[in-house]
């Protein structure tokens, strides 16, 4: 073999040498490419997912934070509703004296245990029938009592308000929460549709 075949034999496997190592150069660049974009992917993916969560977790925070504030703002609204009807109910009482009400009176007399009376507090128009009831009693008319009576014994110690006005009180936890829901309904029908 000449020098110039030598030469040409040596620049043949050096070309392909150079070809084959190339070859391996740009697989393992491709690889490596193909690596990354798979890794970059997988983390934008875990990147948008803890995003996600984080973003829902906010959002939950958020709206629980507002429906607290609406909870508080309603419960405030109700005692403040609850202390503006509670007068106007106790004014109401008054006409609870129609054409029935000795009726009423007799009944309210009944619950009564059958003891001496020393006192008795009705409304101013009630005295004379109070009198006719307890006659052995002082009957004290109390403008505060719109209906009913309020009994004192001897020693004091026992007294016991059968009046309108107690009624009511006793009552006003039972009828509060069917008033507001009566309300509520009544506002609902009057409020926008939300439908277009």
């Amino acid at each position: 073999m000449g020098h110039r075949e030598l030469i040409e034999s040596l620049r043949k496997d050096g070309e392909e040498t150079i070809n084959r190592l190339w070859s391996e150069v740009k697989a393992e660049a491709e690889e490596i490419d193909a690596e990354t974009s798979r890794r970059i992917r997988e983390l934008r993916e875990t990147y948008k997912k803890e995003q996600e969560a984080a973003a829902e977790k906010e959002a939950e925070s958020i709206i629980s934070g507002v429906k607290n504030r609406a909870h508080i703002i309603k419960l405030s609204a109700e005692r403040a509703l609850s202390e503006r009807l509670f007068p106007l109910a106790l004014s109401c009482l008054p006409e609870l004296r129609g054409s029935g009400y000795m009726d009423v009176f007799s009944l309210l007399v009944k619950e009564l245990p059958h003891i001496h009376w020393k006192d008795v507090r009705v409304a101013l128009q009630d005295v004379k029938i109070a009198q006719e009831r307890f006659p052995d009693a002082h009957c004290i008319p109390d403008n505060t009592i719109s209906g009913g009576l309020e009994v004192i014994r001897d020693d004091g110690r026992v007294s016991i308000a059968n009046t309108f006005e107690k009624r009511l009180e006793k009552a006003w936890e039972d009828l509060l929460p069917l008033l507001i829901s009566s309300m509520y309904k009544e506002v609902s029908i009057h409020e926008p549709s939300s439908k277009p």
